[in-house]
């Protein structure tokens, strides 16, 4: 067997090809016969890719004849979850939007995809190269190289996004909006890390914001901001941004009960919204109260009803004319969730008995304050003594199970309720970003760097939010994704020749189907593995 190039004569001219032929005898005659077409040669780059593809070949034609005693196997390596994820990332258009960071692409792409395998920080990457079979252009894992691609892929940051939204093309008829927070361990010297309210509930911890804007299911924007920013002051930047950058101009913004508050309202009316009312504010929270759901509209699980509200009770006294008239369009559905009622009462009692086990055991006020935390408002102090907020319990009790969805669209009652539902799908990623992803622990310092480290792991998500959506079938989560497609492994196989052996798993392979990749050859790649 051997590798050749043939030139061949056609009407437009004369071409190159590339051939893998054999020799053999016919009737007493040496002759040669073509095994594989490989291509045309159009350039030097060509004509090395055809001699790695023979040499390929090659070695497995030297490797059915070995006998099994004469082979030596290696510890196995994972192939599966990074394979697929290259192929998706190849397929979408990802990696090309990749391509800016040059020599930088494949340190990028193993952090990205290490994130779904296993979980780490950045630096730890050599560690995990380690354990993977890469049969792609070797990335550059030593410490310095991979500040550098976090500085390189955080430089391009603006240029990947609508590389990878122009790619995606994502319905952005209705896009949602919602904010989280991180925390660090100790005191951090940067402008980006300070002080703020806390989301994941870490008092007296520093922390980054970071917003993000997905849309059809996907995450197609996201911003860090200091650890102190309120959330009205995310929401103007970042409608300018869908507007201005992504050129989305009709768009309904579905933001969380977070900026259902009156500063955020007064922005968010200037656009078409979908969200839902602080339930504590008045008049909110008395509406909610007093809604009578008995002749309400059924809806799945939900009871809903159309209730109405006047701009006095809603607007403050300095007010403009124009806040006033656009806070006139507003629409407001009440919502009851008979489930959520029930979870709510159960975690209300269940707080309470905290409450009450504390007030017996701490009878100083000062100390029971302390240790009572955020329940302290369940609990009325006074000279007299320590008492249960009963009026506070009441209305708890009063709120459990219902919301109120405030809009000023036109759309259907059903349909903006389906619509504000589906927002759990970005609390979700977020959800998926600290847990599986593992955005916490930060080891990185430098503002830029920290926001780098949060882009890989919203691309990271971005790779599973792809993933998922095309397993319609299995409907399967990302984490057991990775768990079934890690089953694939890379056997490296020495003596007499070097090879990589793909091993078998049909649950693995029917996963790689239903993605539309096409199973790993059983001979990999004539390579042995990375050392060291």
């Amino acid at each position: 067997m051997f590798l050749r190039f043939a030139k061949k004569k056609h009407k437009h001219g004369e071409e190159e090809y590339a051939q893998i032929a054999e020799k053999h005898r016919e009737d007493g005659k040496q002759k040669t016969r073509v095994i594989r077409h490989l291509g045309p040669v159009r350039s030097e780059a060509d004509r090395e890719r055809y001699r790695s593809i023979f040499r390929q070949e090659l070695q497995k034609a030297n490797m059915s004849g070995t006998e099994m005693e004469k082979l030596v196997f290696d510890p196995p390596l994972d192939f599966g979850m990074i394979y697929a994820a290259r192929k998706i990332m190849e397929d979408t258009g990802i990696m090309r939007s990749l391509s800016m960071l040059g020599k930088y692409r494949e340190t990028v792409f193993l952090m990205i995809a290490s994130r779904i395998t296993l979980p780490g920080s950045d630096i730890s990457l050599a560690r995990f190269f380690r354990t993977v079979y890469y049969p792609w252009d070797s990335p550059r894992i030593g410490k310095d190289e991979l500040y550098r691609a976090l500085d390189c892929l955080i430089e391009f940051k603006d240029h990947i996004e609508m590389g990878i939204f122009h790619a995606l093309k994502p319905d952005t008829s209705i896009v949602h909006y919602d904010l989280t927070s991180s925390y660090f361990e100790g005191r951090e010297d940067n402008d980006l890390v300070l002080f703020g309210y806390s989301r994941d509930k870490k008092r007296g911890k520093e922390q980054i914001v970071i917003g993000l804007v997905m849309a059809d299911g996907i995450p197609i924007h996201h911003e860090v901001w200091k650890g102190n920013t309120v959330d009205p002051k995310t929401l103007e930047s970042t409608i300018s941004v869908l507007k201005d950058r992504f050129r989305i101009k009709n768009v309904i913004l579905i933001a969380d009960r977070a900026f259902g508050r009156s500063k955020s309202l007064d922005l968010l009316d200037q656009e078409l919204y979908i969200t839902a009312a602080y339930r504590w504010d008045l008049p909110y929270r008395d509406i909610l109260m007093e809604t009578d759901f008995k002749d309400g509209h059924v809806m799945d699980d939900l009871i809903i009803k159309r209730v109405e509200i006047s701009v006095d009770k809603v607007m403050k006294g300095d007010s403009t004319e124009d806040q006033r008239r656009l806070a006139e369009k507003r629409r407001y559905i009440a919502v009851y969730n008979k489930k959520r009622e029930d979870l709510d009462l159960k975690d209300l009692n269940d707080k309470i008995e905290i409450v009450k086990k504390k007030m017996s055991e701490i009878p100083d006020q000062k100390d029971l304050k302390k240790s009572l935390g955020k329940l302290k408002s369940l609990v009325k102090f006074s000279a007299d003594g320590i008492l249960l907020n009963e009026r506070k319990i009441g209305i708890l009790r009063k709120l459990a199970g219902r919301f109120l969805i405030v809009t000023n669209t036109d759309l259907p009652e059903g349909e903006i309720v389906s619509a504000y539902k589906e927002q759990w799908q970005i609390e979700r990623s977020f959800r998926t970003i600290k847990s599986f992803l593992e955005i916490r622990p930060v080891y990185h310092r430098k503002s830029e760097r920290i926001r780098a480290h949060v882009f890989v792991c919203v691309l990271s998500l971005l790779l599973s939010r792809v993933i998922e959506k095309r397993l319609t079938e299995s409907r399967l989560t990302i984490e057991r994704t990775a768990e079934i497609l890690c089953e694939i492994k890379a056997v490296p196989v020495k003596s007499p020749v070097n090879i990589m052996y793909r091993s078998e798993s049909d649950e693995a392979a029917g996963i790689l189907n239903e993605l539309g990749i096409k199973t790993p050859e059983r001979i990999l790649v004539g390579a042995l593995p990375k050392s060291g």
